[in-house]
This record gives C-alpha cells, structure tokens and sequence, in this order.
C-alpha cells in the first residue's frame, strides 16, 4: 500500500498551536480572576490589565481562529472560500440583524460594546466572522458523513449549532457580551434561540450547496476541519466546564464524540482521510 500523504503541515500545526496557547492565556484569565473577582481587590495592577485583557481577548479569539482557519484553506483552495465567506457573512449578519431589531427568530437580545464596532448600532462586525469560522467546517464534516444532500444541510446545521451549547452560557451568563431580553431555562438562554441558530445553519448550508462550496470542501481533508472545529469551541467549552456548567459541558463532548464516529464510519468512502489509497 503507498505511503498516505502528510495530512497537518507545518504551517497547520503552527496555526493551530497558536490558537490553543491564546485559548489557555484567555481560559486561566478566566479561571483566576474571571471567577473570583475577590483576587483583583490583592493585585491593582492585575484589576487594570484583567479590565484591558477582557475586552482584547474575546476579539482576540475571533480574529486569531479567523487567521489560522484562512492558514488552513489558502495552502488548498488559494482564494476559492472567499464567496463560501461573503455568503455565510451576509446570511448570518442579515439573520443577527433582524434578531437584534425584532427578537426573531432568536429571541429578544442585544449585544453590549465589549465585542467592538457594532453594525447599524446593533451586531458587532466580528459577529458574522465568527459565524463562518464554524459554519464552513461544520459544512466540510457534513459532508463526509452521509451522501445525501440534505442531510449535508441538516448535520452542517446541527454541528454548527451545537457550538452555542457552550458559547451562549458562556458568553451571556458568566460574561456578558450579550444580554438576552427575557431569561430562559438554559443557564438563561432561551431554548428558542437553538432553533434560530438551526434555521440559520441550514440557510447557510444550502447557499453553500448552490454556490458549489462543495467542491471545495472536499478538497479539504475532515481530520483538519475537526481540529479546528474542536480548537475553536475548546475557549466557550473551558469557560463552562471551570465554571461547573456540566450540563454544557457534556452535551458538546457529546458532539464532539458524535463527529468523530460519523467520519470514522464513513471514512472507507472519504478521500483525503488519514489512510485512504
């Protein structure tokens, strides 16, 4: 059997490492004077670099993952995800806008200033990044678990929802960069706002089949795509896991479990996986 080509490169175990040691700086932030104030009050000139470091780092987050994903595609497609990011840009800004203006189909919300410049007053530019940061991925999984196109839209959704299990206690409880206008029973989002999420996956989902993102995304190898899917939820998973939320925690290894054994049992059918001829 020939040798199985080299999968990570260099430049993808850089990317990634780089977004995983800025995720542990953002989580032992947290994990120290996150969620116990009481020690700023010993270290003022901890309080004054923390109040700094809070805002940075979210935006950090976003733009770094949003690097290191486009050091991951370029080597591969060059430029050709550009549209795939205009398209889930567009859908998830137009999606956050309405949400943010009317509640539909998210709920009622507002986002505060800690994310920066806000479009309309309203959506934070890195806001429909963030969105395509998971949704590509999400899509490329997708579609090594099943041939069937629908189901490529349906598991994209899910996988690309399933990220909010621990981003919205994360973000919206233990902080607040965004505050929801009526608490509900998921450490207060309301359970409303899965199904909004879900609708906008699939609207994403289906502007990529019709613009023939999919030739691209099964140029991209999936182990690659789950790396950084897995890297990019690790921040809000940490968050929750150090703050107890288990019901959180478990439900997004649960997904996490759940993608691994899709692709491993489709992986006979896959190029480009670890193995194949």
């Amino acid at each position: 059997m020939p040798k199985s080509p080299r999968v990570f490169t260099v430049l993808d175990w850089l990317g990634l490492v780089l977004l995983w040691l800025f995720t542990i700086a953002v989580l032992a932030g947290f994990g120290s004077f996150g969620l116990h104030p009481e020690l700023l009050a010993q270290a003022p000139s901890a309080a004054d670099f923390y109040g700094i470091a809070f805002i940075l780092f979210s935006r950090g987050h976003v733009i770094i993952a949003f690097l290191v994903l486009a050091l991951l595609l370029i080597p591969r497609i060059r430029l050709s995800w550009l549209p795939a990011l205009i398209l889930a840009g567009f859908i998830s800004l137009g999606m956050e806008l309405m949400g943010t203006k009317t509640g539909f189909p998210f709920s009622g919300y507002e986002y505060t200033g800690l994310l920066g410049y806000r479009i309309a007053g309203l959506v934070p530019v890195l806001i429909p990044i963030s969105w395509f940061m998971v949704a590509f991925p999400s899509y490329v999984l997708a579609r090594r678990m099943t041939s069937s196109r629908y189901m490529h839209w349906i598991l994209g959704a899910l996988i690309l929802t399933a990220w909010d299990l621990t981003l919205d206690p994360a973000m919206s409880d233990l902080t607040k960069y965004w505050i929801w206008e009526n608490a509900g029973p998921y450490y207060g989002m309301p359970l409303v706002n899965l199904a909004g999420w879900f609708g906008t996956g699939i609207l994403i989902m289906v502007a990529f089949h019709f613009s023939g993102t999919g030739k691209i995304a099964d140029r991209i190898p999936p182990i690659l795509m789950e790396a950084y899917y897995i890297t990019v939820v690790v921040l809000s998973l940490g968050m929750t896991l150090l703050a107890g939320y288990w019901l959180a925690t478990f439900l997004t290894l649960g997904v996490f479990a759940a993608i691994r054994v899709l692709i491993y049992l489709n992986s006979d059918t896959s190029e480009g996986l670890p193995g194949s001829p």
